[in-house]
């Protein structure tokens, strides 16, 4: 039997009934963005699994996928900036309250439901996770011409108001200032990818209690620093 017809090549696809592939041990990540492009104040936050590298050259490029009609999806496609908070072991509890409840449900607010498991939300001011160059890059250069142009990851003053009004998760193994790049979104069935510009990294600064940009190359994160999949598994929260 051929797999051809007058319009070329046809694929032949395998019983939607085969079994799933094996479950692979993915890093636990929280996407916060601001709500001040939807019609509510304050900050979303979600869990995401779904975020990787698809780049190592500059521009450090990562594609985020999102849940379709969540709030934290409609935040950060609206707004075009949020901030990737890798979670560590100890915050476990919060998969349940971030992930498997919408903040679209009445009555029920993220941020509280954090706060009683001992995660208060803090201020976090996301332009500290601003190099140098990007927290400059909308000044005006002496001449009186905008130095945006020159620079690979432009910072509008919007996005810069967008990231000080902002809150964070407190204690978070790692912090990726992303901003969502002006292209459409790539369907994947009941996820949309967004694909992300990485402008800033930052580390908990347990002494000072806010996150501050990291600077150097920081250690490898692993499983004993990190929160990922396997260990919700073992404990039945996924």
């Amino acid at each position: 039997h051929s797999n051809l017809n007058n319009n070329g090549p046809l694929l032949a696809f395998a019983s939607p009934s085969i079994p799933p592939p094996p479950p692979i041990s993915m890093p636990v990540w929280s996407l916060s963005s601001p709500l001040s492009k939807v019609p509510r104040e304050g900050t979303s936050m979600n869990i995401v699994t779904f975020a990787t590298p698809v780049s190592v050259a500059p521009p450090k490029l990562w594609t985020i996928s999102l849940y379709r009609n969540t709030l934290t999806r409609e935040a950060f496609f609206s707004s075009g900036i949020g901030i990737l908070q890798l979670l560590n072991p100890s915050q476990k509890s919060l998969v349940p309250l971030l992930g498997k409840r919408s903040g679209y449900e009445e009555g029920y607010y993220k941020r509280e439901e954090c706060q009683k498991v001992g995660f208060t939300w803090i201020a976090g001011n996301g332009c500290n996770l601003l190099t140098k160059t990007d927290a400059t890059a909308t000044l005006d250069d002496d001449d009186g011409e905008s130095s945006a142009t020159a620079m690979p990851s432009i910072i509008s003053q919007e996005d810069r108001s967008a990231l000080e009004s902002m809150e964070l998760l407190p204690g978070c193994a790692a912090y990726l200032l992303v901003k969502l790049l002006p292209r459409p979104a790539i369907d994947a069935g009941d996820h949309e990818i967004a694909v992300c510009e990485v402008l800033g990294t930052g580390i908990w600064d347990d002494k000072a209690k806010q996150v501050v940009l990291l600077e150097t190359p920081s250690e490898p994160l692993d499983e004993t620093s990190a929160l990922y999949t396997s260990l919700l598994r073992k404990e039945g929260i996924i």
